[in-house]
């Protein structure tokens, strides 16, 4: 029984002489002995063959996330056809006007035409959207009133008033000019 406590949980678990309990179950796959999968032990050229592989694998792996803005970047420069054009819903003679002047138009142009044919048609969300987008946006004004001047700083001023009251002295605020 002191032998068992002498032993770390982690030795407890290898030897098997307590149930893994969560991530410790993991431990049960680093058996002494077991080389296959001890890059210490095992032939330093497999380790760094080993160590290889999972990098590469890594690598593979972070380079095929995109983000849903680099989907999307992808997504808005492929260029327009006839059938994103019918689902663009405008006027035939818009569409075709687009094809015509814009042959290498692309998903965004496209989007930025719905919006501003929706935008004249009295869509007011979507003139807020080429306003926005064009660089005309009101600037939200914040208006604050700070008051710095604390209660010491109040008891202050009247001590000061109360002396000047009583000696009868006047103060003169004299503003500089230059400042």
């Amino acid at each position: 029984m002191a032998e068992e406590q002498k032993k770390t949980r982690y030795q407890q678990v290898i030897d098997g002489d307590v149930e893994p309990e969560g991530c410790e179950k993991g431990w049960i796959n680093i058996r002494k002995g077991q080389t296959e999968h001890n890059l210490a032990v095992i032939d330093p050229e497999r380790a760094r063959e080993i160590r290889r592989m999972g990098a590469e694998a890594i690598n593979k792996l972070h380079g095929e996330k995109k983000t849903a803005r680099q989907s999307l970047e992808q997504i808005l420069t492929l260029k327009v056809d006839d059938t994103l054009l019918a689902c663009a819903d405008l006027p035939e003679d818009l569409a075709a006007k687009l094809k015509r002047d814009n042959p290498n138009a692309t998903i965004y142009d496209l989007i930025q035409l719905v919006a501003v044919g929706r935008a004249v048609g009295g869509n007011m969300k979507a003139y807020e959207l080429i306003r926005d987008t064009h660089g005309d946006k009101p600037v939200d004004r914040v208006q604050a009133e700070v008051d710095v001047t604390t209660d010491a700083d109040r008891a202050l001023l009247a001590n000061i008033s109360k002396r000047l009251d009583e000696t009868g002295a006047t103060v003169e605020i004299v503003k500089d000019i230059d400042s």
